[in-house]
């Protein structure tokens, strides 16, 4: 009001000033929406052509969504308004949510019992391994110690959503390569959380709590998780317990087989209220959020109707594929600082410091091949390459690093240079190998895989 008054003039009556600029301020607001509603809209529409085009063409549809969302986004073009980055990111990290529940929801846990050791050890591998290499090489390259450590912890993290979205695209999320590689990445990304609280602690009082704490918080989590799930499936098994009883007796039925469906909506609200709130707690206590998201999918996998309700409600085929495609174009591609990457010592040190963020993360997969199997090589190498990409998880340490002052410009150049060829290529070699140990080394379950992805169909069987 009092800027509508300040601009009336001696030659205007006070209510036709008011009248004429609060017109033209409600021209411009129109006007500069539309702007912003073409900008979002063409970005949205460039990832989904550009994924589908590369994807024709046999490579990972999120490469070409994270070169848009880094074109679109502030540190380029800067053609998406300030006020819209956040929200476009905030729905990607919420389509990750989804597909971080899905894969606890999906998780075949028998199988992940015979394998958590072996996952636990690709997962520690893979976590310490590139930070070893990425110290020791930018160290030899003139950098200083610390300087050095800092860009070696950026490198640590493998994103799950990365390996989850790979899985999915190859129809391999519900098989037992997949499954290993999933519980991998989830450990991975935990022992990540433990690595930057080890940063942390170097710009601040070294304490043996300051460095256990990520740690203590996750078991704390997985026990919790855990402990509600074997209580579910206790009460899912036995219909004579006291709780499956009671819902009988709601009901009003006497025997199992006249319990009604449970409705799709009471099944979506659990899993949405599941989620979150095991996602708060594990926040609150300074562990991943992911970790419980996806211990509660892993508790509402003890229930078959659940798992059917997801896989028929239409999410994983309207909402779940455009949040995951905002993750990778707004939550990962606005993060890229590409205008600070090119520079020549920033570029050399960086392709370099590259070889140790794909060496670490590649050899961790040895750890799971049987090579007394002509197919080893070629599953380690699958597993390893699944492991390479990163997430916004290595840019958030790179940028808490550059804050606190322990990377310059240049190591911090050239670690993002690192993270971004990882993200990049990291999908594309785990494409390659997966086709090659399918002419190679053909087996059941990556034929029936392989045969369905170039029939294009959209869900596996039931015994894949």
């Amino acid at each position: 009001s009092t800027l509508l008054i300040d601009k009336v003039t001696p030659q205007q009556a006070p209510g036709e000033a008011r009248t004429t600029n609060t017109t033209n301020m409600y021209s411009e607001l129109a006007q500069r929406s539309v702007v912003d509603i073409v900008s979002v809209a063409c970005m949205v529409w460039s990832s989904w052509a550009a994924g589908n085009v590369l994807d024709h063409f046999g490579g990972p549809a999120l490469v070409a969504e994270i070169v848009i969302g880094s074109v679109f986004g502030p540190h380029a073009m800067q053609l998406i308004s300030d006020k819209y980055l956040h929200a476009l990111a905030l729905i990607g990290d919420m389509g990750l949510l989804m597909l971080v529940f899905e894969g606890g929801l999906t998780m075949d846990v028998d199988h992940l019992k015979e394998m958590g050791h072996k996952a636990f050890a690709i997962a520690s591998t893979g976590t310490l391994l590139p930070v070893l290499l990425g110290w020791g090489l930018m160290y030899l390259l003139g950098f200083g110690a610390v300087e050095s450590f800092a860009s070696g912890t950026a490198l640590s993290a493998t994103a799950i959503g990365f390996a989850l979205r790979l899985l999915q695209d190859a129809k391999m999320v519900k098989t037992q390569k997949g499954q290993l590689i999933t519980a991998a990445a989830m450990i991975d990304d935990v022992l990540s959380l433990v690595v930057l609280a080890m940063l942390n602690a170097v710009t601040s009082t070294v304490t043996i709590w300051s460095l256990l704490q990520p740690l203590v918080a996750t078991l704390m989590i997985f026990t919790l998780g855990w402990s509600i799930r074997s209580l579910l499936e206790k009460i899912v098994s036995s219909p004579s317990s006291a709780p499956y009883q009671a819902v009988m007796k709601f009901h009003g039925v006497s025997t199992v087989d006249q319990m009604p469906n449970t409705p799709t909506w009471v099944f979506i609200s659990g899993f949405a209220a599941l989620s979150l709130g095991l996602a708060w707690v594990s926040d609150l206590v300074q562990s991943t959020h992911l970790l419980g998201v996806f211990m509660a999918g892993l508790i509402f996998n003890t229930m078959p109707e659940a798992v059917k309700c997801w896989e028929e409600c239409g999410i994983t085929e309207t909402i779940l594929p455009w949040a995951v495609r905002l993750f990778f174009s707004a939550s990962v591609g606005f993060s890229i600082p590409v205008r600070e990457m090119f520079e020549v010592r920033a570029i050399k040190s960086g392709l370099m410091l590259t070889v140790a963020a794909f060496v670490g993360k590649y050899f961790s997969g040895w750890l799971a091949a049987d090579f007394t199997t002509k197919s080893g090589f070629i599953t380690c190498t699958q597993i390893g390459c699944a492991m390479i990409g990163r997430g916004e998880l290595g840019f958030v340490i790179a940028g808490d690093a550059m804050m606190e002052g322990l990377l310059t410009d240049i190591s911090y150049s050239s670690t993002v240079w690192a993270l971004v060829l990882a993200t990049l290529f990291g999908p594309i070699l785990f494409r390659w190998s997966l086709s090659i140990g399918q002419k190679q080394y053909p087996d059941p379950e990556d034929k029936q895989i392989m045969f369905e992805l170039e029939q294009n169909i959209d869900a596996i069987s039931e015994k894949a």
